[in-house]
């Protein structure tokens, strides 16, 4: 993926929208995809703005250095925008896109002279805060320290499984790909495993 030699400038982290917003109606992923493919701004922005966030939050996952991580960011977007055409289809953007996101930061770890941080060696920090775990509005605040607590004892792969499947809503075949598994089981049982740790835990 590399940039455009000459006359680009990074895109804001919120693109305008003004013109825009009344020109798609709230659609699958599989043809807003479809109309970025044929050559939709609009399809573009709001995929864009859509998905900005998300990729940085999954960015602090394998690096703490914010720079490297909205490089990598902007970097697939460009690339992206240049090669629309060719693009495969796909019923999940976030999940394309948080792949792409991934290979581009682990090729940027082999070229990079930026001082990069791998969160792997302790696994995804991933925690659930009060709001998130609310049940009925009533369940208790030394409820999501004890899950929080759990969560970073699991081994990292199992963190990073959990992220996948409850923060992002992957699917275990996706969450096999993103993990390099060459069976859709292998994540299944992954995320079982980390599940009937926390269970065990609470």
């Amino acid at each position: 993926m590399n940039k455009p030699s000459q006359n680009t400038k990074y895109y804001s982290h919120k693109l305008d929208l003004q013109s825009k917003r009344n020109d798609l109606p709230i659609i699958d992923d599989a043809r807003l995809w479809q109309e970025f493919k044929e050559g939709s701004e609009g399809a573009f922005i709001k995929i864009y703005n859509d998905n900005f966030e998300i990729l940085l939050n999954y960015g602090f996952q394998f690096s703490k250095n914010q720079e490297l991580i909205e490089d990598c960011i902007q970097d697939v977007f460009i690339y992206l925008r240049q090669k629309r055409k060719s693009l495969g289809p796909t019923d999940c953007i976030r999940f394309y896109l948080m792949k792409c996101m991934k290979r581009k930061l682990i090729e940027d770890v082999k070229t990079s002279k930026k001082p990069f941080l791998m969160a792997h060696h302790d696994g995804f920090q991933i925690t659930f805060s009060h709001e998130d775990i609310l049940i009925d509005q009533q369940i208790q605040q030394e409820n999501s320290e004890k899950l929080n607590k759990a969560l970073s004892l699991l081994p990292g792969k199992q963190r990073e499984a959990i992220y996948y499947f409850y923060f992002q809503n992957l699917n275990y075949s996706q969450i096999s790909d993103l993990l390099g598994f060459d069976h859709v089981k292998s994540a299944r049982n992954l995320v079982y495993k980390g599940l009937s740790a926390l269970k065990s835990a609470m």
